[in-house]
């Protein structure tokens, strides 16, 4: 049986995680990630720390791994969100702008 020092490990890893994730994701993204793709991430990590507990490279490797994908999901969907709401505004803005002048144009 594997020791219990790679689940402990798996399990202070992730954990190490939660302050970062609730203070920089917007409320939609956090939620889905702690509902979906958290517990998808913990199980798989613990799985591969239980199942290759005599590597250390090997854990090291999946923690490198994991922090890739982890930030490459945050920036990606962070930069995607920033990026489609300045995009909603800049419309809304322009729209309301032209109804203003041609409201003003009309209606004068």
């Amino acid at each position: 049986m594997p020791p219990l020092s790679s689940f402990l490990f798996s399990f202070f890893f992730f954990s190490s995680f939660f302050p970062f994730l609730f203070f920089f994701l917007p409320p939609l993204f956090s939620s889905f990630f702690f509902s979906f793709l958290f517990p998808f991430f913990f199980f798989l990590f613990s799985f591969f720390s239980l199942l290759f507990s005599f590597s250390f490279f090997f854990l090291f490797f999946l923690f490198l791994l994991f922090s890739f994908f982890l930030f490459f999901f945050f920036f990606f969907f962070l930069f995607f969100f920033f990026f489609f709401s300045f995009l909603f505004f800049f419309f809304f803005f322009f729209l309301l702008f032209f109804f203003l002048l041609f409201s003003f144009l009309f209606f004068s």
